[in-house]
This record gives structure tokens, sequence and C-alpha cells, in this order.
């Protein structure tokens, strides 16, 4: 009796540990995460955007935003190492301690990778290239044709009148856009013009992707306030498919008034948009491509010449001129969003 009055002690002794190990095993399961919170700046205290932020062995990373911050949300208590990376920056790393239900301040300080631009001479002289063809010429000759524009190399404006040409692309976005000034004496006049080329489905494709290809003009209507939207087929041999099938479409975006097309050429103008040199005539880091809408392709008619010019990553072009059209790239996309609120039915 004795001895089962013993086990029968000894075993809820067993189970009021065993109780109280679970009972702390699922506090610290439940034990609230932490946050680390940053900013990345470069030797001159400005704050970065672009910046990439990873989390050692873990996967996770942050890409600092437009004031060069950065978050890291629900990560349980411990300690974690962090590197901020950046391109022509040199990487900085660091160890920062995450307590529960806290906030870690991190800050990280980027240095450009030092270069000479004199051994970065231009692809092509500066200056030799005034009319020179865009790289793109062949797409933007067929979108000039389907939306029914003249071509600008080909036919330039008569009587004195000037017109400028921003060819917006690069990266994944659709629809592209193209933003025309027509300046003819005092009168600056202009329009956005939104354009696409897609592939058409096969008949096995998936049939919400054949749905969208389908109601592309309705959705550039909708969406982007555009007027009839022109279309074209194209055809494309291939040697194992046949032929691939291409859409073209074009349409102009309509506004309810004047959205400010003389302030936005006095905005340029200050930028020497009729002026600047192509990139390839300028130094270059390397070929960093831009996949982020960032590249501009500029048309230029001054009344006695044509030319033109384009940019991508122009924060790695070691080139004053680079800043300019940086700016023009700026410039123009303010404008498309602060105008897109006013878009609507009205005459072109």
């Amino acid at each position: 009796m004795r001895a089962f009055a013993r086990a029968l002690r000894s075993a809820h002794l067993a189970a009021s540990i065993g109780l109280a190990l679970a009972a702390i095993e699922t506090a610290g399961a439940q034990e609230p995460a932490g946050t680390i919170t940053g900013v990345v700046v470069d030797s001159a205290s400005r704050r970065l955007r672009g910046a990439t932020i990873y989390i050692a062995g873990t996967g996770a990373r942050q890409v600092s935003d437009a004031n060069g911050v950065f978050t890291f949300e629900r990560l349980r208590p411990g300690r974690y190492r962090l590197t901020a990376t950046m391109i022509g920056a040199s990487p900085v790393a660091d160890s920062f301690l995450v307590r529960s239900a806290d906030t870690t301040r991190a800050r990280f300080t980027l240095h450009e990778v030092p270069f000479k631009p004199d051994t970065l001479p231009p692809k092509i002289a500066r200056g030799t290239r005034p009319d020179t063809v865009p790289e793109e010429a062949e797409t933007l000759d067929l979108i000039a044709r389907v939306g029914r524009l003249p071509v600008l190399r080909a036919h330039p404006p008569e009587d004195g009148q000037r017109e400028l040409r921003f060819w917006i692309g690069g990266g994944i976005a659709i629809p592209y856009t193209l933003v025309r000034l027509i300046i003819d004496g005092a009168r600056v006049d202009g329009e956005v013009v939104r354009y696409l080329t897609q592939t058409i489905p096969d008949a096995d494709a998936d049939a919400r992707w054949r749905a969208f290809m389908d109601s592309v003009p309705i959705w550039l209507q909708s969406t982007f306030a555009c007027g009839d939207v022109m279309t074209d087929t194209l055809h494309f041999p291939q040697a194992q498919r046949g032929y691939q099938n291409e859409l073209v479409a074009v349409c102009v975006s309509r506004y309810r008034h004047d959205p400010g097309w003389r302030g936005l050429l006095r905005e340029l103008e200050a930028h020497q948009v009729w002026t600047l040199p192509d990139a390839s005539e300028l130094p270059s880091i390397g070929n960093i491509v831009s996949v982020d809408g960032g590249g501009v392709t500029v048309e230029a008619w001054n009344g006695r010449r044509y030319r033109s010019y384009g940019y991508g990553a122009t924060d790695w072009i070691p080139a004053p001129e680079a800043k300019d059209a940086g700016e023009i790239h700026r410039v123009l996309n303010a404008f498309l969003r602060r105008n897109h609120e006013i878009a609507g039915p009205a005459r072109r």
C-alpha cells in the first residue's frame, strides 16, 4: 500500500513537472516577435533608394524606399546579421539584437566604389552623332504607323514648328508611354500616347490570358482614359511553330482640361532637353540594365535638325549630363502621375 502511495506521488510530481515544462515552452513559442527598421545613407548622409538588405541565413530581403528606409517585421527574438548592398557601392554588414515586442534601429552607410572617369572613355566621341537614329527605331516607327503619327525622323514638322517626343519604357510595365510636345511659336500643345506590343496566345493557352488580350482595347479606354484604340496584328515566322502573332495597340489619353503642357516644357528645357548627348557618347561604369521602367528615349526637332538620345540607369553614368537625363525622366513621371486623375472624356 505504501509502495502504491509512493508511486502515485511520483506520478503526480512527474505530471506537474511536465505541465510546467509545457507551459514554459508554450510561453516561449508565444513570445511576441520583434522588428528591425533602419535607414540606408551614402557618405554624405543622403538617403539611398533601392539598396537591398539581406538577413543572413533566412532568405529575407527588403529594398530601401524613397526615404532610404527598410523594415523587417515578425522576427523571433535573437541576434541577426544584416548586409546592405547596392550597385556601385561596397557592401556593409552588421549584427543586431531583436528583443521581444521591441523595435531595433539600424543604420547603414554605403560608400561608392572608387573609380576614375578618365579611365572610362565614351564609346563615341561626344558631339559626333548629332542626328542619331534611336536604337528602338523599328519599334518607334511601328507605333507611329499604327497610331497614325508622322515618323518624326523622316517627316519633321514644317513652318518652323518644333516637336519633342519622349518614349518612356523598359522593365515589365505595360502599356508604354509616349509624351508628345508640339511647339508652334508661343503655343504649346501635347498629347499622351499609350501603346503596347504583346504576343497573341495560342488556342491552347490559359483562357484568362486570351480573355485579357481580347479585352485590351476596353482596358486601355477604362484605365488610361483613352479614345479610340488603333490596332494591328504582326506575323513573325518561327522555325518550330510556324508564325507567331503579335498585337500592337495604340491610343491617346484624353484630358478634361489642359494638363499643363507649357509648364512641362519649361521644366524640361531647364535640363538641356534639346541638346543632351546620347548615353553612348558618355562614359559608363558598365553594362547596367534598367529593369524598372527607368528608360527614356527622346526625339527632338528644333525647327532645323532632328536628333535623338536615350538613357537608362542614369545613376551609374559618371557625367553631368546624366543628372539632367535623370531629371527629365523624373519630371515626365511626375507629370503623368499628376495628370492621371484629371483624365476623362474630352476632345483630343
